[in-house]
């Protein structure tokens, strides 16, 4: 690691006496469950957010959204010429299901990755909801400008904290929260989320844009629009589906138009409107291909944390490397009808619905996407098959290279840290970048940050015990190295 001298010497002194008080707090937070979801112990972990951040910022305050509440705070900087740095965060989590764990999702316990099932060589992980994605990285943060503060320094650019409580829902109420509050936002020059971004090799990646995001839900049900079958959508007999339209099979039907034997969209007029940052035969593309093809280990280490026995068709990640980076994608969460008892019933559902998210470039709105989707269904005679509670947000094209000025500064950052980065156009990731970085003006978005975390949304996420402090200490030199370079 690079020299610093001075009084940041002083601080990362004093993130290493609290690395075993940091990591305790942060086991702490990941005990609150906070399911935006179901709503499921949001408001008082909104209150416990707030609690952690008025460590740092005396008007941290809870506010109120048609939603869930949003968590703001600010710490100044001293110096009159700072820029402002947004830092965005999250702490709401994705539901569980405990019998998949193999800790208790809320008991936030140490243990050796190999008792796990994951890669030795990560030694002692913390396992737990919200320990990858996100308030690990959110608290670590926090806890850094709290070393800061607490070591007599003014941190070097003025910082707004941004903690919202729907981000895993869609970000619905995060559009009107952000108009109301310009005072608040105004000045911002730049936004960051923190992320523990080095993969299981040590690898950081970096992304110059992002995607945007759909969720939205088909349902299907007997007797509407023409179909036939019972209008009250209650079932019936199963014999009757040699004559009437079945709406689970209809449904099913209809979801397989939406895309081809390699889950690639085939929605009508999506690819005429998205617009990728680069080609899929673009030199940068080609380069990441190769990087993953001369080091296998990167897969095998991939595969072993998702406890996967391979990718799609038998091929190669970097077969699947440009449309994971530049692709729109398509995922079914879940299909809902018919009986789920111990046996059988011979019956025909009545009614069925799927939870669909689609993940995309730029160039396209996700109210756009739900309306292209029911008119591809139309044409194919599903017009049964209604688009119901379509919510997200666009990707963000992010800003030229040479005036991203937190991409650069995270660039500076690794290579101080001795930390590898591989920079690519953009990722599978999905983030609402598009409505924090709406402002009226060119501001860049970054994820980045040091430390190593995986199964974000999966059973087990983890991460590894180093990874708070290697983050403290990231963050801490991160925010300076992005206040010289705007300055510059």
């Amino acid at each position: 690691m690079a020299a610093r001298g001075g009084v940041l010497d002083g601080v990362h002194e004093e993130i290493g006496r609290r690395e075993e008080e940091s990591l305790d707090a942060v086991r702490a937070w990941l005990r609150v469950p906070s399911f935006s979801d179901t709503g499921e112990g949001i408001e008082t972990c909104a209150a416990y957010t707030r609690d952690l951040l008025s460590g740092i910022a005396a008007d941290a305050a809870v506010v109120p959204t048609a939603g869930h509440p949003v968590v703001v705070g600010t710490v100044p900087s001293a110096d009159p010429h700072a820029p402002t740095l947004l830092v965005y965060g999250l702490y709401d989590v994705t539901p569980t299901i405990a019998a998949e764990w193999t800790v208790d999702p809320f008991e936030a316990p140490i243990v050796d990755a190999k008792d796990i099932g994951l890669l030795p060589h990560l030694g002692r992980v913390l396992v737990g909801r919200g320990a990858n994605n996100h308030k690990g990285p959110v608290l670590a943060a926090i806890l850094a400008v709290k070393a800061l503060l607490d070591a007599g320094a003014s941190p070097p650019a003025n910082l707004v904290f941004v903690i919202e409580g729907e981000e895993e829902v869609g970000s619905p109420s995060l559009p009107l929260f952000l108009e109301g509050r310009q005072d608040l936002l105004g000045a911002v020059d730049g936004v960051w989320l923190p992320c523990m971004q080095q993969n299981s090799s040590g690898v950081m990646t970096l992304r110059r844009a992002y995607k945007g995001s759909l969720w939205t839900e088909l349902s299907c049900v007997g007797g509407r629009d023409g179909a036939g079958g019972p209008r009250d959508g209650r079932h019936l007999w199963a014999g009757h589906s040699a004559w009437m339209d079945a709406p689970m099979m209809r449904l099913v039907r209809a979801l397989a138009s939406l895309f081809d034997d390699r889950q690639r969209v085939t929605v009508d007029g999506v690819a005429e409107r998205v617009r990728p940052p680069v080609p899929e035969d673009a030199p940068e593309v080609a380069r990441l291909a190769k990087a993953f093809d001369a080091n296998p280990q990167w897969e095998r280490n991939m595969l072993a944390n998702l406890n996967a026995t391979g990718f799609m068709g038998g091929q190669r990640l970097s077969a699947h490397l440009a449309h994971y980076m530049l692709g729109t994608t398509l995922n079914i969460q879940g299909i809902v009808g018919g009986y789920q008892g111990p046996r059988y019933y011979t019956m025909m559902p009545g009614q069925a619905r799927a939870k669909l998210d689609f993940r995309f470039p730029p160039g396209i709105e996700p109210e756009e996407l739900a309306e292209l989707v029911q008119a591809h269904l139309d044409r194919r005679g599903y017009a049964d098959v209604r688009v119901a509670d379509a919510r997200g947000y666009p990707g963000s094209a992010g800003v030229p290279e040479d005036r991203d000025t937190l991409l650069r500064a995270a660039q500076d950052t690794a290579r101080s840290h001795g930390v590898p980065v591989d920079v690519w156009p953009i990722a599978n990731n999905c983030c609402p970048a598009a409505l924090l970085t709406g402002l009226g003006r060119e501001v860049p978005f970054s994820v980045a940050g040091a430390g190593h975390g995986d199964r974000a949304h999966a059973p087990d996420e983890y991460i590894t015990v180093g990874s708070v402090r290697a983050l403290m200490d990231w963050t801490v030199d991160f925010i300076g190295a992005w206040a010289r370079t705007f300055n510059a």
